[in-house]
């Protein structure tokens, strides 16, 4: 009797392409022999000398069936605490807004496509063979690309345009402060799910939840605040864009990683970059997952609010229906997000190997990246941090930093982990960093990319507008509210 593996037994095979994806692969390629060729970028490898089978996962079912089980265990559930504002056990001290700047900046610099149909291969379980079927569709240099590549206002073409909210309910009210443009532009309605009220935005990652909507909202409001200031369109972009630099690197880049790796990779910047974005950073910047709260308090009108429920389509309302932007008391109320009253913030939770939230879309998001790193033929975590001189977290070390409900799942990857799952057990270590940043592996990893693909740090002096010599998500938050202000 044949015996199905789980793979075999799953409604779809995780590594096989969907009609989508097999149709668009289609119409690519015939683009590209015809003689297109795309905007796009690739991918690199951070550490091209560990592509060799021994230094990654082994290959075939039995790999991917472990990868599944271990994507199960990762599921933090609901018995965790209900009340956002009161830290409590698995919170970090990050404030809750960096886990949606860190989602952002990933955003901003992978967008990834495969460039043409796959060629046939002889098992449906091997990796890739390179990368050189992959596209990114981001330039990855931290330009913004998500924000100014969108419609500018058609009134003064100076400014990016916003959306207006729709009207409140009886009984409901907009948060003191805010003026009517708060939502991206969006399409008009439409019977068609795919085309009802999306978002007029450069990356329609960014409207899948309301929080990393608002907060693309809130970069348009900061460029048409430095065009208030005089700033034509071209000046203004640069002056954002020199703020965003300096707040991913100054300001992001210390909470997340390890000093002496920060210290390494500034003392290598300008030294050489990577060319393109590593395989090796898509995988280990996915943090967000890890540090999403299961509930957060979103402004005075909904506290304690289930994060599923912060889904921009679930708020919209059903295609056809509904109102035509987000409503007006849907508009987010940063100071729960960040120290900018008295008030301690919601906390990111504590970086570590569980994702909260419901447990089947929990389950669900770790088995994608698990299996993308899989596909991707990512080195194991052992294997980078012998590479970089590092003893690596292995063996009963490694186990004994997961939960111990995770141990039987990973005993199979105790001398060779997955390189996110690995990044993330290092991370919450309870003898490393125990959940406060990112550990000496994940740590250079970041810190090299972010530095390579900058050149050096970025220096202020040289930006248009306002002068500044620090720019933080706070201020990023406070200059998006001065627009606001000048605009009641």
């Amino acid at each position: 009797m044949t015996v199905m593996t789980r793979r075999e037994t799953m409604d779809r095979d995780p590594l096989r392409p969907t009609i989508k994806d097999t149709i668009g692969d289609r119409v690519r390629s015939l683009a590209l022999e015809a003689g297109a060729r795309p905007r796009a970028q690739g991918f690199g490898r951070l550490f091209p000398q560990l592509v060799a089978p021994r230094h990654r996962l082994p290959e075939g079912p039995r790999t991917l069936d472990a990868l599944l089980d271990l994507a199960e265990t990762m599921a933090e559930g609901e018995e965790i605490h209900r009340e956002p504002r009161r830290k409590c056990a698995g919170d970090g001290d990050l404030p809750a807004a960096y886990t949606y700047l860190t989602e952002f900046v990933l955003n901003d610099l992978v967008w990834q496509r495969r460039s043409a149909a796959p060629p046939a291969r002889p098992s449906e379980s091997a990796p890739l063979e390179s990368l050189d079927l992959l596209v990114n569709r981001r330039a990855g240099v931290l330009e913004l690309e998500s924000v100014y590549d969108a419609p500018r206002d058609p009134q003064d073409v100076r400014r990016m345009l916003l959306g207006q909210v729709a009207p409140a309910p009886a009984g409901q009210a907009r948060p003191p402060r805010k003026g009517a443009a708060n939502d991206l532009p969006r399409h008009p309605r439409s019977l068609d799910p795919g085309r009802d009220r999306i978002a007029r935005a450069g990356d329609p990652r960014s409207d899948a939840m309301l929080v990393l909507s608002q907060l693309h909202v809130a970069f348009l409001k900061a460029h048409n605040r430095l065009v208030r200031d005089g700033l034509g369109f071209q000046e203004a972009r640069l002056a954002l864009r020199e703020r965003y630099r300096w707040m991913v690197m100054n300001d992001l880049l210390p909470r997340l990683c390890d000093p002496q790796a920060l210290e390494e990779a500034r003392g290598r910047a300008g030294a050489g970059s990577p060319g393109a974005v590593p395989a090796e950073f898509a995988a280990a910047f996915v943090l967000a997952p890890a540090m999403a709260r299961p509930s957060y308090d979103y402004n005075a009108g909904y506290r304690n609010v289930e994060r599923g429920a912060l889904a921009t389509r679930l708020v919209l309302g059903a295609a056809g229906r509904g109102s035509d932007a987000l409503p007006e008391h849907w508009i987010i109320a940063w100071e729960g997000f960040l120290p900018l009253e008295g008030l301690a913030p919601q906390r990111a939770r504590a970086i570590n190997t569980r994702i909260a939230g419901a447990e089947s879309t929990a389950s669900t998001l770790a088995r994608r990246h698990l299996l993308e790193g899989y596909r991707l033929g990512l080195p194991t975590g052992q294997a980078v941090a012998a590479h970089l001189g590092l003893t690596p977290l292995a063996g009963e070390r490694l186990l004994a930093a997961l939960p111990e409900s995770q141990r039987g799942a990973a005993a199979p990857f105790a001398q060779a982990t997955p390189l996110w799952f690995y990044v993330l057990a290092e991370a919450g270590d309870p003898e490393g960093p125990a959940g406060a940043r990112l550990g000496p592996v994940g740590s250079r990893i970041v810190a090299a990319t972010l530095y390579g693909l900058l050149g050096a740090q970025p220096q202020a002096a040289g930006a248009p507008g306002r002068p500044f010599d620090h720019f933080t998500l706070s201020d990023l938050i406070l200059l998006a509210e001065e627009e606001d202000l000048l605009a009641l």
